[in-house]
């Protein structure tokens, strides 16, 4: 999709860890799948969202994606690991 076809949102995104979780909250754009916030973008996010009760322009959803992580263990050997981790979106189309 093309950035003139990207709508403006405000937005709260919640990324949940092991550790705890993470609040994001500002501005960025969307467009039918991804939300692009600074230089990062949150894939196929946007079709897990559906319109809050009683508006028009808010939209909610609980979303997963899969992060693929490279590390040196203690032998100092290189490993690639596949984590999963949940999120809850919240935006409002400004």
């Amino acid at each position: 999709m093309n950035k003139e076809e990207r709508k403006k949102v405000k937005f709260s995104l919640i990324k949940f860890t092991k550790k705890g979780s993470q609040r994001f909250t500002g501005f960025a754009e969307i467009d039918n799948e991804n939300l692009y916030y600074g230089n990062r973008i949150y894939e196929d996010c946007i079709r897990y969202c559906h319109r809050t009760l009683n508006t028009s322009n808010e939209f909610k959803g609980n979303f997963t994606q899969i992060e693929e992580i490279e590390f040196e263990n203690g032998k100092g050997q290189l490993v690639e690991l596949e984590v999963e981790t949940s999120y809850s979106l919240w935006f409002k189309i400004l």
